[in-house]
């Protein structure tokens, strides 16, 4: 192989990234593979994961760090690049989604963690350490490679002009069901939950608010900080709500159902809306 066809040079910084990412998953694998397989890693009670329902969730959720493991490499390899666009975006949208308000509500989870309340649960102490710890441990590093490999292949959404446009009705739509469901999470948040669990909603609620703003104020100033916040707001209203609305129907809960379908479909909505204004050029990329 030529110099000329050689490819290019990865960076120490990304190659650290990437596999400090897919580090970051293997004790989260380690106890999902054990708990599919009929293994007690971790767990007080074994019969806890007798369930069919929490059966099917354990490799749904093991599934979810194995696609992690694989956009971790997407975003740092050459033939990443090559990936049709919605084949990256949609799994890294969802998954910052879910990750995001992990980072977020890091201070509440690990005061959660503390209290003695977690001794009732079925699973040890630890575990939810190595959970969560895990979950924020992705967080950072998997979305930093995502940046990094946006800044590459799709530079001009920094650099570019926001698309001439009006909000549409996906747009006003999203915005008003981004409210609603803020609303929604802002009463649960005083509710009976842990600290975790009311930190969680406190932080979805502020996210879908801000994503709201940045979407209704798209066409004033730069657009990529706006691009952000949608993306991240909305990635928490979609990913959370899908998720959220398992165990709404696991639990018959109808109204809590109701609300988080509405906050699934204005995540949907808000991002379909902003994508639509992206620079132009992007038709090229």
């Amino acid at each position: 192989m030529t110099a000329a066809m050689a490819p290019p040079k990865i960076s120490s910084a990304r190659l650290i990234v990437c596999y400090a990412a897919i580090l970051g998953t293997l004790p989260y694998l380690t106890l999902k593979a054990s708990w599919v397989t009929g293994g007690s890693l971790g767990l007080r009670e074994p019969s806890f994961m007798d369930s069919d329902i929490v059966l099917f969730a354990n490799l749904a959720t093991g599934g979810m760090d194995v696609v992690a493991v694989v956009l971790a490499l997407a975003f740092t390899y050459s033939w990443g690049r090559r990936i049709p666009a919605p084949l990256v975006l949609f799994p890294i949208w969802i998954g910052t989604g879910l990750l995001a308000p992990i980072v977020l509500d890091l201070p509440v989870i690990v005061a959660e963690l503390t209290t003695t309340r977690l001794t009732e649960m079925p699973l040890e102490n630890w575990v939810w350490a190595v959970v969560y710890g895990g979950f924020a441990w992705q967080g950072v590093l998997l979305l930093t490679a995502f940046v990094l490999y946006a800044r590459d292949r799709w530079w001009f959404v920094v650099t570019g002009t926001v698309r001439p446009g009006t909000l549409g009705a996906a747009g006003k739509l999203g915005i008003t069901a981004a409210l609603v469901s803020a609303i929604g999470h802002s009463i649960w948040a005083f509710g009976s939950g842990g600290l975790a669990a009311r930190g969680q909603d406190v932080v979805i609620a502020l996210l879908g608010v801000l994503a709201a703003i940045a979407l209704a104020t798209v066409s004033r100033g730069r657009f990529w900080p706006r691009l952000v916040l949608v993306w991240t707001g909305a990635g928490a209203m979609a990913g959370s709500g899908v998720w959220s609305l398992f165990g709404a129907f696991t639990a018959g809960s109808a109204d809590v159902a109701l609300v988080l379908a509405v906050q699934v479909i204005g995540g949907v909505l808000m991002m379909t809306s902003v994508l639509g204004r992206l620079p132009v050029v992007e038709q090229a990329a």
